[in-house]
């Protein structure tokens, strides 16, 4: 199930919480996918990817035509 999260208007520390928690919680159900609002903050975003993505092995894409958003899915497989 796709999920939209928009980190607009919030610390990148709360973001950081958010964002670990959601996938961490509903990533037990290995048909993850979550369209993730970042705004064009490359710093947001290497935050994402190295503290959370990386840690617990999830895939993301960040398109060329939108760097504001990442696409991040379960990297498990059933």
């Amino acid at each position: 199930m796709k999920k939209v999260m928009d980190l607009h208007g919030i610390t990148h520390e709360e973001s950081l919480i958010k964002v670990e928690e959601y996938l961490l919680l509903n990533s037990f159900e290995n048909d993850l996918e979550l369209e993730l609002i970042t705004g064009k903050s490359p710093k947001l975003q290497q935050k994402i990817i190295n503290q959370i993505l990386n840690k617990h092995d999830f895939n993301y894409y960040i398109p060329k035509y939108n760097t504001g958003v990442m696409f991040i899915t379960d990297n498990r497989i059933n």
